[in-house]
């Protein structure tokens, strides 16, 4: 027997543009981006923050046609009857009244796509000489997209959750995977983890952004490592989420400024579950940042298409840390926390780690995350190597 790790829901969106909530008769066309907010804010509002977190990950509006109003919701099999929950409880897109008819509920997305356009051509030919020019060209590009929405060869990315490692043990880490990745021998892994106190450097070698004597390190906690990633001086230490993505960017195509943007997103998307308005850097500042203050950092290193190093966002640390440096070179700017930006109460790290990565896996796609078992015992590995 087939076990299907996610469902695909067809479904017809009842919509009425004529009763207008605010009374500002301006008629609603339904697009992924208006559907997929409406049902994430009913999810944030009826499951929780947490409820919103576990599924951001495999949540997504696959398609959409604004002339039949039909649409095809993909959520991961262990949420779909939460998403489907909060579908119904959607009591409006934009200003307008709607409610969501399930039509089909599939396994594969080729079964709901044959579905789909069963019921498109039904519609069509019911109602095709009714519709203005315009309609039937936009009815006849949602065909010519459904036809094409196939069953691609499912994206998975594989999560080691390792607590709290020594830097330079993961850069021996880092490198190891990254072989591994390019000789397509392991599946895009992202590395979750936190570090001791530790200040590092890129290949610009910035020592002058280091503000105590490397001699002084030891006496404060802190160690120093220099590395080939790009991107300046930064902190990495406890009550700090690091992720380090070894992904194939051919295999998701993106070039070098669109995975850094990508990432931005995922720290960005991470923050508004916490209410936190959080943004990408202005020019020539790197990262994300709320207001004026920097959340979140981002240093990558890429080599034949496969990405290493990654990103660190701010949940509590100690602050003090942030005085020895100029925080990735950057001058007159302040240095913050999740603590400290959010009225929210903060659940334990070990959850925030979780949506971070949910956040990223919907950022970047991915249709399956997979937790590694024992990730520990790889570690192990590497300290018997040396």
């Amino acid at each position: 027997m087939v076990g299907f790790k996610n469902r695909f829901m067809l479904m017809e969106v009842y919509l009425d543009p004529d009763k207008d909530l605010l009374g500002e008769g301006t008629p609603v066309i339904l697009t992924k981006l208006n559907l997929s907010e409406a049902i994430k804010d009913s999810i944030l509002v009826n499951f929780g923050e947490c409820g919103l977190a576990s599924c951001l990950g495999s949540f997504h509006v696959a398609y959409v046609n604004p002339v039949t109003k039909l649409c095809i919701v993909r959520s991961s099999r262990d949420e779909h009857r939460r998403v489907w929950s909060a579908m119904t409880l959607v009591r409006s897109v934009g200003n307008c009244p709607v409610v969501f008819n399930l039509l089909d509920n599939s396994g594969c997305v080729r079964a709901c796509r044959d579905a789909a356009l069963k019921c498109e051509t039904e519609k069509f030919n019911q109602s095709g000489k009714g519709l203005s020019e315009e309609e039937v060209r936009e009815m006849n590009r949602c065909l010519d997209k459904l036809k094409l929405l196939k069953m691609r060869t499912p994206r998975t990315l594989e999560v080691w959750r390792l607590g709290t490692v020594n830097y330079l043990k993961s850069l021996k880490l880092q490198d190891k995977l990254v072989s591994e990745r390019k000789a397509n021998r392991i599946p895009d892994t992202l590395l979750s983890l936190q570090h001791p106190p530790t200040y590092t450097l890129g290949k610009r070698r910035t020592d002058h952004n280091l503000l105590i004597p490397e001699a002084e390190l030891k006496s404060i906690g802190a160690e120093l490592h220099y590395t080939q990633r790009g991107g300046d001086i930064t902190f990495h230490g406890p009550h700090q989420a690091v992720l380090y993505p070894i992904l194939s960017l051919r295999s998701i195509g993106f070039g070098a400024r669109s995975y850094v943007e990508a990432l931005e997103r995922s720290m960005i998307e991470f923050s508004s579950i916490y209410g936190v308005k959080a943004r990408a850097g202005n020019k020539c500042e790197t990262g994300v940042w709320v207001g004026d203050r920097k959340i979140g950092a981002i240093g990558v290193r890429i080599s034949s298409g496969i990405t290493c190093h990654g990103l660190a966002f701010n949940i509590d640390p100690d602050m003090k840390y942030f005085e020895h440096i100029v925080p990735c070179g950057i001058a007159d700017k302040e240095v913050t926390s999740l603590r400290r930006e959010t009225d929210a109460q903060l659940p334990s790290e070990e959850l925030i780690h979780e949506q971070l990565v949910s956040s990223l896996a919907k950022v970047f796609s991915y249709d399956d995350v997979v937790v590694k078992e024992d990730p520990s015992a790889i570690l192990d590995n590497l300290e018997d190597n040396d």
